[in-house]
């Protein structure tokens, strides 16, 4: 479910706007070079430190200054709270609009402002996106020790998830696996990001989450060698070797269209944007620093150490997808509302 195919046409409209499109770029890297020469940029995670987003903004943050015009300092900035709106409420309101900030696309960046309006001060339809290091298809796990190895094991077997919030899709998918399957999960909120989630894990605190499966390679890899961790299926579109999709479990098409609301966000994976008032020549400057970042060999080299996975989209791909992707059904949003604890408008 790629984005590259709105960006086709004929082979000689495409020629004239590119050329028109390098003639901007060249004129807006100058003018925002002096923008970003001595500055430090903020890059704000809506987690925690220690979990995926955490581990995605660190390793983007520590090479695309050096392809930003300019090649300013960026730093990583956590600002947990809300299932990540907290951050994005910052980026739209109170931080500055010149460029000097940007954030990452949290899950609940497609989902509250449909569910919870009064919860955001923002319009999603107005940010614009930098670009993507890697889709983040996420998946249900368990602790080893729980006996439980398949989704079937879940219906006759309660098991405690960790999650950071209600409103957050940590806590939305379990909830709606147990509606839609008939699975017993007990959802335990209270857990800023999935590092302290995982570590909860280890203690038993908890026996299950959900997480993004390059999460679980990037960080808990032993884990999945030593077979201490089980995936029972995956949470989105992405195929999970050895696992079932939940989207395919779900036989009934109304509650499928559910489930993928709550599920699409995972495309969008690392993403990352800016609030609506950035000036196009600092946007096209963090777009040029971001694409020429994700094809840096030293950046690659340094995702394969890290075992971090790059499958990157450009921003401009990105918005394509997030125009596509439309509004839910007045249902869908007062299901999901319901599930969140709120209520829909």
């Amino acid at each position: 479910m790629a984005a590259s195919h709105w960006l086709t046409g004929p082979a000689a409209a495409l020629a004239i706007a590119a050329s028109l499109v390098c003639g901007m770029t060249s004129a807006a890297a100058e003018g925002a070079a002096d923008f970003y020469r001595g500055k430090t940029v903020k890059f704000i995670v809506g987690t925690a430190a220690g979990g995926g987003f955490s581990t995605y903004a660190l390793f983007l943050a520590s090479h695309i200054g050096r392809h930003i015009p300019g090649n300013p300092n960026v730093v990583v900035e956590h600002m947990p709270g809300t299932g990540g709106i907290k951050s994005l409420n910052y980026a739209a309101s109170a931080a500055p609009k010149d460029g000097s900030v940007f954030a990452v696309a949290m899950p609940n960046f497609w989902v509250t402002p449909y569910v919870s309006p009064t919860a955001v001060t923002f319009d999603p339809k107005k940010f614009r996106f930098i670009g993507r290091v890697s889709d983040f298809g996420r998946v249900l796990a368990v602790w080893h020790t729980t006996g439980v190895r398949t989704i079937d094991d879940l219906k006759k077997k309660t098991l405690t998830v960790g999650a950071s919030s209600k409103r957050s899709t940590t806590s939305v998918a379990p909830t709606l696996i147990n509606e839609l399957l008939g699975t017993k999960m007990k959802v335990v909120t209270g857990y800023r990001g999935t590092g302290p989630t995982l570590v909860a894990m280890e203690r038993s605190e908890v026996d299950a989450t959900t997480v993004a499966s390059a999460t679980l390679v990037g960080t808990r890899g032993h884990w999945l060698r030593d077979r201490k961790i089980v995936v029972l299926a995956g949470l989105d579109f992405a195929e999970v070797p050895g696992a079932p999709r939940i989207r395919d479990l779900i036989k009934d098409d109304r509650q499928r269209a559910l489930w993928d609301f709550v599920a699409l966000p995972a495309l969008f994976g690392t993403a990352s944007l800016v609030a609506p008032g950035v000036p196009a020549d600092r946007l096209a400057a963090l777009r040029q620093g971001f694409n020429a970042t994700v094809k840096d060999p030293a950046f690659l080299a340094d995702g394969k150490r890290r075992n971090l996975a790059v499958n990157p989209q450009t921003g401009e791909e990105l918005d394509a997808l997030h125009a596509k992707h439309g509004s839910p059904t007045p249902e869908i949003v007062a299901h999901v509302a319901r599930v969140m604890g709120v209520k829909s408008r």
